[in-house]
Order: C-alpha cells, then structure tokens, then sequence
C-alpha cells in the first residue's frame, strides 16, 4: 500500500496573542477570531503569565489544527516575550493582537481581499472602543467611532520620515487615523518583512516599547502599505488594563517598567537623548527610534535624524502629564528639563512654545464621524438600531449624541453585533468598496 503525503499548505494569516493573566479578555478574543468568515489562518496563544491558562480558556479550540497554545519556560518581559510569540508564525502575513481586541466577524476576509489585489507590505486598521466601568468586561459603553472610508496607500519611507520628525506627538488627535501606521501589534506585516527586519536590526521587537520599536523596523524595511480605512476592531478600554496608561501618570509605574527591562531610570537617564530626563512617553519612544537607527545597515532610516527641538516640546507636554511623583522629587526634575530647555536658542524656544500652543487649539481627527462634517443634533432615538443609525449618519447627514447604543446590560457581544451590523450598512450608504485602494492620505 503506498503512502499518500498530504502538501502542508501555510495559512495566509498569523493572529499571535501574547498574553499575561487576562483570562477573561482571552476567552472573547479567541471567540470572535472563531467566528471569522475567511478560514485561511492559524492562532498562536502565547502564555506569559504567573499561573498557566486554564484550558478551558481555549477549550473550543483544542481540537482545531489552526490553534498552538505555547508557553515560555520562563517569564518575559514584553520585547522578548512578543519575540517568542513571533518566532512560531507560519502565514504569509503575521498580525500581533493583544487580547484586548475583539476582531469584526469579516475582519480576515477585508484583508485577504487586499492581499490578493495588491500584496501589500503594510496593512493598517482603525479601531472602535468599547469603555468598560469597573471590572466587569461584559458590559460597558459603545458608539460608532470612526467613519469607514476607502482603503488608502501610504509611504512607509514617509511615515518613518514623519515619525522622527516629531511634527507631532507620538499620539497625535489630529492624526488619529495614523497613529498606527506600520504597526505589527494592531496591524498585518508580510512574513518575509519581518525575516528581514531581523536580518537587518537582530530582532523585530526591542525595549522600551515593542509596538513602537517594531515599527520602525518594518517600515524601514517595506515598500507598500495600505490603510485598510475602516475600523476592523473593537478594542476594550477599562482602568488597569494598560501599561501605557498607567506609566504616563505614574513615575512609579515609569520606574517598575525600567526594572522589568533590568535597568533603573537613573540608567536609561543618563543614555537618554536629553541627559538626565527620562519622564514620558516621547522621550522614550524617541530613544528607541534612535537606537534603531543605529543599529540598521541599510534604508531610508540611516539617512534621518530626530528633530529634537520638536521632541522636547512633547516632552514637556509629557511632563505636564504625571500626577504622581510619589518618591521622586518634582522640583529636581523639573529643574533637569528647564537645564535642557536653557541651552536652545531664541528660535528654538519659539518653535517649542508655538509647537505647545498648537495643541491648546488640536483639531479632532477628520475621520472620527462625529467630526467628519455632519450636522450635530441634541437627540437620540431610544434603541436606535444600527441600519437607523447609518442612514442618520451617511444619507441624513446628521449625528446624534455620542451616546450608549446598547441597552442597560448589554455588552461587548452586543456591541459586536452592532458594530458589524452599522459597518455593513455605512459601506453600503457610502459607495465603499474593499477592493478599491486611493493614493491619496
């Protein structure tokens, strides 16, 4: 009897969800990459929790060959424990997903439309949120965000260019819709790009901030990117949920991220790119851009420089964030930045206070629907429904209060169904079709 060999045939996409003792959130996660409506992908778990997932975690999934649960020996810190994750990634594209996101039932199918059309290096997502009071992940607060639109090209030569110019902070409302640009974690990177960035960094994924530092490198190392233009997500928001969040107010938390990198502030203060600073989330960012720079061989990145004059304006705007000092003596502090800010010239400092003003008066992002040119009006149908909503929206031109659109204990199921439901008919109204990409930004 001969032997039939069966071809393995690699999934087109890699979702790799890094987690750390966030069960709850993992349990939806993976509920809602079970429902997707294209196949073509594998789940990579990745567990760098203190205790060990429960399999009833992934329990609907044991059975699937398209799921790998793994585990490092040891506990990580979040650069290397993404690069364990990563390292298991068989598809021809890979997307780092935390368990906070919630992917729409068709979300794979939008992007393997686009893979097929154009290949694109980069593809790129907005997000919806769902704002949850308290710990109870179920239930919480959801209104449409972001208006669905044509799928976009940018330059990755160009992001990375705007990147380390600093005309804007790292987070920039204006810009919303391409704070994420390049990203691995919340976006898809072809395979062979990652390969390459390790090839030409050592690694994808560095300290201080994987999601950033990873980035660079991508976009460094790309030709083609894609803006898909339309929010594939739900993303949930809830206190304690984000390192972020809690480093940008706390020195304390700032300090214990340091340690999980073996390294104290004092340390990074004094390699930093203002010595003896090292508040905020730009200072550090912009540290990791550098050190990626030094580190490539080749691209566009080896040609650019940061604007500091524009950095140190975030940094201050940083500054101003931190609502805890706790141990650490303000007055020091801030007399370590009024030093830096001392040695620039009078032009310098202009630009610095005009780059502050700017933000008193920030435009929203355009893209947000309540700020993409509709009429805004005081009411709200009770129970709109999300065919209403969308018709209020694209073909009425107005909209209604960003109220709660589920009902008194609903959650993110609900909001899921809305979310979906209210995408469908928005692209409809709009004429939106996936397969259609504009070069404009």
């Amino acid at each position: 009897m001969s032997s039939i060999q069966l071809k393995y045939i690699e999934p087109c996409f890699s979702l790799v969800i890094p987690t750390r003792d966030r069960p709850d959130l993992v349990v939806r996660c993976l509920e809602f990459i079970r429902r997707q409506t294209y196949n073509s992908f594998e789940i990579i778990l990745s567990d760098n929790g203190s205790v060990p997932l429960s399999k009833e975690i992934y329990s609907t999934l044991l059975d699937d060959h398209r799921f790998r649960y793994v585990r490092p020996e040891q506990e990580m810190n979040m650069a290397d424990h993404w690069e364990f994750a990563v390292s298991f990634a068989t598809g021809d594209y890979v997307s780092v997903l935390s368990e906070k996101f919630m992917l729409r039932p068709d979300a794979l199918s939008v992007l393997a439309d686009l893979v097929k059309l154009h290949h694109p290096g980069i593809m790129t997502w907005q997000f919806e949120r769902f704002e949850v009071s308290g710990n109870d992940v179920s239930v919480g607060h959801y209104h449409p965000l972001m208006k669905p639109s044509f799928a976009r090209f940018y330059s990755p030569a160009e992001e990375l260019r705007r990147r380390f110019s600093f005309e804007t902070p790292v987070f920039s409302r204006t810009l919303r819709h391409m704070n994420s640009y390049g990203k691995l974690y919340s976006g898809c990177v072809r395979r062979d790009i990652i390969e390459n960035v390790r090839k030409n960094f050592g690694r994808v994924f560095y300290p201080y901030n994987p999601d950033f530092t990873s980035m660079i490198g991508i976009l460094n190392e790309s030709d083609s990117a894609i803006d898909v233009g339309q929010s594939l997500m739900i993303v949930v928001f809830a206190d304690g949920f984000s390192t972020g969040d809690s480093t940008k107010i706390s020195l304390a938390a700032t300090a214990q991220y340091f340690e999980n990198y073996q390294e104290t502030f004092e340390d990074f203060s004094t390699h930093s790119l203002f010595e003896k600073c090292w508040v905020g989330h730009n200072n550090i960012i912009a540290f990791d851009y550098q050190q990626l720079k030094n580190k490539s061989m080749k691209g566009p990145i080896k040609h650019l420089e940061i604007d500091k004059v524009n950095l140190f304006s975030w940094m201050l705007r940083d500054l101003s964030f931190v609502q805890d000092f706790g141990d650490f003596d303000k007055t020091e502090i801030e007399r370590n930045y009024q030093f830096h800010q001392s040695n620039f010239d009078v032009l310098q400092k202009n630009k610095i206070n005009s780059n502050l003003a700017s933000l008193q008066n920030e435009m929203p992002c355009p893209y947000e629907i309540f700020h993409s040119g509709l009429t805004k009006i005081e009411s709200m149908p009770a129970n709109i429904s999300p065919s209403l909503l969308a018709i209020m929206h694209w073909k009425e031109g107005v909209a209604p209060p960003r109220k709660n659109v589920l009902l008194d204990g609903q959650g993110i199921e609900k909001a899921m169904d809305f979310f979906y439901k209210y995408s469908v008919a928005s692209l409809s109204l709009l004429g939106v079709s996936h397969h259609s990409v504009q070069n404009a930004r």
